[in-house]
């Protein structure tokens, strides 16, 4: 189940970069990523099925890691495709009181589920396999969270899990279009001021970058990691998939990870003496 679950997870990062890079409108951009998410979202239903979750961790892994990476995304650019349709034409009170509106529904939601979100946050697990593992849904245990809509893909609490990431990176979207319309000349992301120069390679950062979301020290998506690291970098790395595609290829895939270690200690070491 792992190898298939990790292949198809590549093959949803790598496309959503392409469709980023294609010179679409972002309503056919959300439209794609819609379709891509719901034709990738089928076939991990179908690998659920053909294997066998054995034990407890498994499903865990699968419901509260993998399955929300597919779900979430679907649930956000549903969002955004949504934004874009209701967005009002007229003045610029008028798009900012849709995007005010737009950021109630999503904190409303936020707030409704803060708990769990801060079990989330706090990379809890005491509640796991009551919440990760493929059980009825109980109104006594779970009447908190979204009820699942396909219980037989679902454990009780990943719908609601989704539906978080989703918002949260809605209301991040929100708030730079909002920068944006009250500052259309400047980047709503970073402030160009704040930026470090990037010395390494394009291959080393996205080994750190990679290496940062195995490790769990870096959360959310991997895309928008990517784009807040080069501007805080000063780098453009270009289609980062296909330079970890080679970096999974190489003898020692970890080099910049072991020089990093080694400079570190020697640091110390010498500070030591």
């Amino acid at each position: 189940m792992k190898n298939p679950c990790f292949d198809l997870l590549s093959e949803l990062e790598h496309r959503l970069l392409e469709i980023d890079n294609n010179n679409r409108s972002p309503i056919d951009k959300c439209s794609l990523k819609i379709t891509l998410c719901q034709d990738l979202t089928k076939t991990l239903r179908q690998l659920y099925f053909q294997a066998s979750l054995e034990t407890v961790n498994q499903q865990i892994h699968f419901f509260k890691t993998i399955k929300p990476k597919f779900v979430s995304e679907l649930h956000f650019n549903l969002e955004v495709l949504n934004y874009y349709k209701e967005r009002p034409r007229g003045s610029k009170k008028l798009k900012g009181q849709h995007i005010n509106e737009c950021m109630e529904k999503a904190s409303s939601f936020m707030i409704k589920h803060c708990e769990f979100r801060n079990y989330m946050n706090m990379q809890s697990d005491h509640l796991d396999e009551l919440y990760f593992t493929n059980r009825d849904y109980c109104p006594k245990l779970h009447g908190s969270f979204e009820y699942p809509s396909d219980p037989d893909f679902s454990s009780p609490v990943d719908p609601t899990l989704s539906c978080l990431i989703a918002a949260d990176r809605y209301m991040q979207f929100l708030k730079d279009q909002k920068f944006t319309l009250k500052n259309p000349s400047l980047d709503p992301s970073w402030d160009s001021q704040k930026t470090l120069d990037w010395h390494g390679s394009k291959t080393d950062l996205v080994e750190l970058i990679y290496a940062l979301h195995a490790a769990g020290k870096l959360k959310g998506d991997l895309k928008h990691s990517f784009l807040v690291m080069e501007k805080a970098l000063n780098v453009d790395v270009g289609n980062y998939y296909r330079l970890y595609t080679d970096i999974k290829l190489k003898k020692n895939p970890n080099s910049l990870l072991d020089v990093l270690k080694t400079s570190l200690l020697d640091k110390i070491r010498t500070e030591n003496q």
